[in-house]
């Protein structure tokens, strides 16, 4: 099997950091070039150093590269869930690695250049990197195989009521990554809140003596004591559903819309429109996720950090 060429960009939070560790155990299907950190959860000080030392921790030496320390036009907000790291009370060794010299964008540029058409993107932040990528390199476009992203949503938000933490950030950018005309897969709020951490995956993830384990086993307890201080739900993993689209297709349903993002509205500023009536007249640009197979994702998950221990 070819390996997919991918960058990986990230405003490491406690799910991105999970995130990265699927990556980082799918690298029999993923030829991860380099991750790339934005602000988003927390601020790109923050982001990049948390991306950093989980890589480390995690025995990698791959390539992180620093990118937008804020949004196209707009203040950052912050996501209080991740605590005042990013990475809840979850403390890493500092990462003997610094950061490439190259600003993420010039990065990404770099390797589309590179792989001549087949570098995929997988953004699980706000798009900052990944627009000025196009707005400052306008021939990346056909360059770009396909950009997967856990943003977004059709039928509501978690930031507002319509709009989703990361393309509230920065609407701007997601709106011309939107319109650039590169495939792109959006795997949103529809899917990625459907599956909610059960006790058993706790249980297995605590089972795991690894550092892959050790890692996630800590996060999910941040994040269970999170939910008894705030209440609501049980924890949603979010971003790692992204790159599980990626590397086993099979468990996430998509449907194509022609969608748009809202830059400006009072209550809509960061909105994805899906145009499910073909007002619009405009070919379907985004394979939206509209499903996902809950009990196979978990299965998945379990068995992949496991596989940590072989």
């Amino acid at each position: 099997m070819q390996r997919i060429p991918i960058i990986i960009d990230v405003d490491t939070g406690t799910d991105d950091a999970i995130c990265i560790t699927a990556a980082l155990l799918h690298q029999d299907q993923l030829d991860i070039k380099a991750f790339t950190s934005v602000c988003g959860n927390v601020t790109l000080d923050k982001t990049s150093q948390n991306t950093r030392n989980v890589v480390s921790y995690l025995g990698s030496d791959l390539p992180v590269a620093k990118g937008a320390e804020k949004p196209l036009e707009h203040e950052l907000t912050v996501a209080k869930s991740h605590g005042n790291t990013g990475l809840g009370d979850v403390v890493l060794p500092a990462s003997p690695h610094g950061f490439l010299e190259e600003p993420a964008w010039e990065v990404i540029y770099r390797h589309a250049l590179s792989e001549k058409g087949q570098l995929q993107l997988l953004a699980v932040g706000p798009l900052t990197n990944l627009a000025m990528a196009i707005t400052r390199h306008p021939d990346i476009v056909p360059l770009i195989r396909k950009i997967t992203i856990m943003g977004g949503g059709i039928w509501g938000g978690n930031m507002t009521m319509t709009s989703e933490f990361n393309i509230y950030n920065d609407p701007d950018a997601a709106k011309i990554v939107f319109d650039s005309g590169i495939e792109m897969t959006m795997i949103g709020l529809d899917v990625t809140l459907k599956p909610k951490l059960p006790d058993w995956v706790v249980d297995e993830a605590a089972a795991v003596k690894t550092p892959y384990g050790d890692l996630v086993s800590r996060i999910f307890d941040f994040m269970k004591r999170r939910k008894i201080e705030i209440g609501g739900d049980d924890p949603n993993l979010h971003d790692v559903i992204a790159l599980a689209s990626i590397v086993r297709p099979d468990l996430i349903t998509t449907k194509d819309f022609y969608m748009t993002v809202e830059t400006e509205g009072t209550v809509t500023r960061g909105m994805t429109i899906a145009d499910f009536h073909c007002v619009e007249e405009k070919a379907p640009n985004v394979h939206a996720a509209v499903d996902i197979d809950i009990e196979g994702f978990w299965r998945w998950f379990v068995d992949m950090l496991k596989s940590s221990s072989r």
